[in-house]
Parts: structure tokens; C-alpha cells; sequence
């Protein structure tokens, strides 16, 4: 799938994906799933998604030869940690399995993400689209466990400097979303999102962690940059803050080839 379609099935994305509520990946519509268990006398509910398949990206695209170097997505999605990585439980969904295949994404202009939509990008398993940076190559999926808590993982392929650009744009999509609202069965709940830099991962890397006064857990994400590289992971639970999400990006981060 394109890199514009991805983007185009996240924005379509309603539901959320906060503190375990329902995610959205990078190639798929949104999945159902439990609510978390509310605090300070919050009643908040599940929000379905679409149901609808997004296309699966083709991996007969023709290779671009403006990126004769990157690994595909093929190549890219045999670094993927397997699920014996992950804690007892988690189960692949089918569904959140995506890559390029053996081809690439054409090259296209970097767009920035309209607010609030940057935001909402950041309650799905797919957040570093919000960079609104297209990637030449990725691959990703997503593990759930009876809980519906997730953990996702993507590797994603720069041409050029875009992963620098991508991973500056991130810094500032974060930073914009702040403190933003999600809605849920009609209510409208604060989330606050707290960003940080994570020293000697890679050549940069960042790590955000979003709560609710209104939810129990939260969500841990890490983008990592490694040259032309950029390791996301996503771990969204209702029981904890989510923060292994750093071990996971720190062993996706080693996967990946060496700055050149």
C-alpha cells in the first residue's frame, strides 16, 4: 500500500487507540476492542472502528531507482521482532500485517498533518504517519493480548534526509499535541502527552508517553532513527505506562543497518 493510502485509511480512523481503547495500524482500519478501566468516576466506553480492509500494499510495485539502497519491505519485515519477544498472551492480529513488499512507495513531497488529525494520529498504533513524511519502504504489525492491550512495531525507509525530516516533524507533532481531548461515546477526555529524548538509541531517538486523568495505564511510543532508518514501537496497556515500548526499540534499533 502507498504511502498516501496509509495515511488516508489512518485519517479515516475514528476510533482510538488510547490506553489500550481500540488501534488502528498502519495498512488497517480500526479493530474493537475492551474499554480500559475508568478512574476518578469517569464512565468511559469501547468505540468500534471501521470494519472495512484497507488495501494490502502490492509486492509486485517496481523498485524505485531512486532508492536502489533500501531495504524493502520484505527485508524489512524479517527484522521484525517475532512474537516471542512480546510478554505471554500476545497474539498477532492478522489485520495490523503490512508492508511493501518486495517494492517501494514512490517518492512524494513531505505534507504536514492537519491539527486535530496529528493528534488523533498519535491514539493509533501507526503515530509516526503524523510526521506526514513518506517512507520508501516499511513493514509493521501489531500484537494484542484477552485484554486487547497492544504492542506494534514498524520499520520504515527513507530516501534522502527524509528520515531526519520525518523524526524533526514528529518532535513537533508531539510537541503541538501537547495536551489535547479525545472523544468517546460522545464525552471529551484530556490526554497529555510528555515527551523526552532517549540519548545513545541510534542517531536520535524520542520517546512519548500519553495518560488521562480519566483512564487507567497508558501509552508508550519510541521512534528511533538509525541513518535512513526509522524503529517505532507502540505499547499501549491499561495496567501500566506502557514503557516497554523502549526495550522493544532499543532490539529493533540493533536489527537495523549501520549509518553509513
Amino acid at each position: 500500500m502507498s504511502q498516501t493510502l496509509r495515511r488516508t485509511a489512518l485519517l479515516a480512523c475514528g476510533a482510538t487507540a488510547l490506553l489500550g481503547l481500540t488501534a488502528c495500524s498502519s495498512g488497517t482500519a480500526a479493530t474493537p476492542a475492551a474499554a480500559p478501566v475508568p478512574t476518578h468516576g469517569s464512565a468511559a466506553g469501547s468505540t468500534a472502528g471501521s470494519s472495512t480492509p484497507a488495501a494490502p500494499a502490492s509486492p509486485s510495485a517496481p523498485a524505485s531507482p531512486s532508492a536502489p539502497a533500501l531495504l524493502t519491505g520484505t527485508k524489512l519485515n524479517s527484522l521484525l521482532l517475532p512474537g516471542t519477544a512480546f510478554p505471554a498472551g500476545f497474539k498477532p492480529d492478522p489485520d495490523g500485517s503490512r508492508s511493501t513488499g518486495d517494492g517501494y512507495n514512490p517518492p512524494m513531497a513531505p505534507s504536514a498533518v492537519p491539527s486535530p488529525h496529528s493528534c488523533d494520529l498519535l491514539n493509533t498504533s501507526a503515530w509516526i504517519t503524523a510526521s506526514g513524511v513518506s517512507a520508501a519502504s516499511f513493514a509493521q504489525n501489531d500484537y494484542q493480548d484477552a485484554s486487547q492491550d497492544m504492542i506494534a512495531q514498524e520499520l520504515d525507509g527513507f530516501r534522502g534526509d527524509d528520515a531526519k525530516a520525518a523524526m524533526s516533524a514528529l518532535t513537533k507533532a508531539l510537541t503541538a499535541c501537547h495536551s489535547f481531548t479525545v472523544t468517546q461515546n460522545g464525552q471529551r477526555y484530556p490526554v497529555t502527552v510528555t515527551v523526552k529524548p532517549l540519548p545513545g538509541l541510534g542517531d536520535e531517538a524520542l520517546q512519548a508517553t500519553l495518560t488521562s486523568p480519566s483512564f487507567s495505564g497508558g501509552t508508550t511510543m519510541v521512534a528511533t532513527r538509525t541513518g535512513s532508518y526509522l524503529a517505532a514501537t507502540y505499547d499501549s496497556s491499561q495496567s501500566s505506562s506502557g514503557s516497554a515500548a523502549v526495550g522493544f526499540a532499543k532490539t529493533l534499533a540493533k536489527a537495523l543497518p549501520p549509518t553509513s
